[in-house]
């Protein structure tokens, strides 16, 4: 057999002749020949240039070293164990050679497929491919290329980009960094929505979804993983930049730090006490009380606490799911507290909570679900504006099918004003239903 790695050298600059011949006693022979120039290349690896050529001073040299820019490229989007796994199979697989329709040859790992081949032509090639022929033939996008083979990418404006599915087909380290770019870049709500959903499934699995449920704590962990914030982890995890298995183990290291920094002996103090937040804590006294947000509870609830480690307490909805599965875990089930509004006497002011003189409001999250048509958000910000409620958050997004979905977190005093607010945007023309988010 015969290979020429001179007129198609391997992306580490390696060139030789290799000719395998079958000597005397009829055992198989390799000869390789090469100049001096490739032999030190071959013996030393790509530091030779520099050290035989102080630098890169001819023309065309940029090119010998693209395969180290497209390293560090595949290296910003990877977790430390991704990247040995891809410089291994860049650098140490054996490749095979296929043709672009023009003729060009492309140089790709064994085992690569359409997938590999689209995004080593260009980007763009890639996201908008919708399928593959190799020598002729429809081919399925797993499809192994053999070497010799002539591949046409076939590609469509219309196309939806690539499917997260191709992440496990490539084969290359730089297909695989261009597909979670596009994700990180053109799929950012969608990045959060599937990150939320599968981090919250791991820690349920973990019995760690309760520790996980203190802002300050998520804040935190999302800090240490090199995110700006909980939504940027949520991405993070939703396009694969971050395995979930890590933030699990980030969790528990601070699940261990607030055991040995906390006391939850403090419980057993003798006198319920006031605190700002308008909740009393039965037997807690001097507590840090919060507000759980996956149930944003508001006076007229039931209500029950759980004590975090470290954080004080909890405060959730009765009906809260996380609360539910709490209940019949042993480990969980001795923190929950119980804890009732702090209302005034008067019947009148009946479920509104004041701190001082002032009224005390809380947070609720809505989900409005309805026809999709123009000036749908508009009618939805006229009935909180004309009821003076206050707004935090008013997002809109189109589902399909002519349908939207309408998030709205307002500021409520109590339960009979949700009520109220609830009831008016009913009347929107259009809506379907509006619901009061549980995640």
């Amino acid at each position: 057999r015969f290979k020429d790695y001179i007129a198609m050298p391997k992306p580490n600059m390696y060139q030789s002749l290799h000719t395998t011949v079958i000597g005397p006693d009829g055992e198989p022979l390799e000869i390789q020949i090469r100049t001096l120039d490739m032999h030190r290349t071959a013996e030393f690896g790509i530091a030779a240039h520099w050290k035989y050529k102080e630098g890169i001073t001819q023309k065309g040299d940029e090119a010998k070293f693209a395969w180290v820019s497209q390293l560090l490229e595949s290296q910003q989007d990877s977790e430390a164990e991704d990247f040995i796994q891809n410089l291994r199979t860049d650098m140490f697989s054996d490749e095979v050679y296929v043709f672009t329709p023009k003729g060009d040859v492309i140089s790709l790992p064994a085992g690569a497929t359409p997938i590999d081949f689209a995004y080593a032509i260009h980007s763009a090639v890639g996201n908008r491919m919708i399928g593959a022929k190799a020598s002729g033939r429809i081919v399925q996008l797993d499809y192994q290329l053999q070497t010799g083979e002539i591949v046409e990418v076939m590609t469509s404006n219309s196309a939806k980009g690539p499917s997260r599915d191709w992440l496990k087909i490539a084969r290359t380290s730089e297909a695989r960094s261009k597909i979670k770019q596009w994700f990180k870049k053109e799929k950012r709500e969608e990045n959060i929505l599937r990150g939320r959903e599968e981090l919250e499934s791991e820690l349920r699995h973990n019995n760690l979804l309760s520790v996980f449920q203190d802002e300050e704590l998520q804040l935190l962990i999302a800090n240490k993983m090199s995110f700006h914030s909980v939504d940027d982890l949520y991405a993070g995890i939703g396009y694969g930049g971050v395995s979930v298995r890590k933030i699990i183990n980030r969790v528990r290291e601070e699940e261990s730090k607030q055991e040995k920094a906390t006391k939850i002996s403090m419980i057993k103090a003798s006198k319920p006490s006031k605190t700002t937040s308008g909740v009393i804590v039965e037997g807690v006294d001097n507590c840090l009380v919060k507000f759980a947000r996956c149930c944003t509870p508001i006076p007229g609830d039931k209500i029950i606490g759980f004590v975090t480690k470290g954080y004080g307490v909890s405060v959730h909805r009765a009906d809260c799911p996380n609360i539910l599965s709490m209940m019949g875990n042993a480990d969980t089930e001795n923190r929950l507290q119980t804890v009732r509004w702090d209302l005034p006497d008067d019947p009148e002011k009946a479920q509104v909570v004041t701190v001082g003189k002032t009224v005390t409001k809380y947070q609720s999250a809505l989900t409005i679900s309805g026809k999709n048509r123009m000036g749908l958000l508009a009618d939805v910000a006229n009935v909180l504006f004309d009821m003076r409620i206050e707004v935090s958050n008013l997002t809109a997004r189109e589902m399909g099918n002519g349908e939207a979905i309408i998030n709205a977190v307002i500021n409520l005093t109590n339960a009979e004003q949700l009520g109220q607010v609830m009831g008016k945007l009913h009347k929107v023309s259009g809506v379907r239903a509006v619901k009061r988010n549980i995640q």
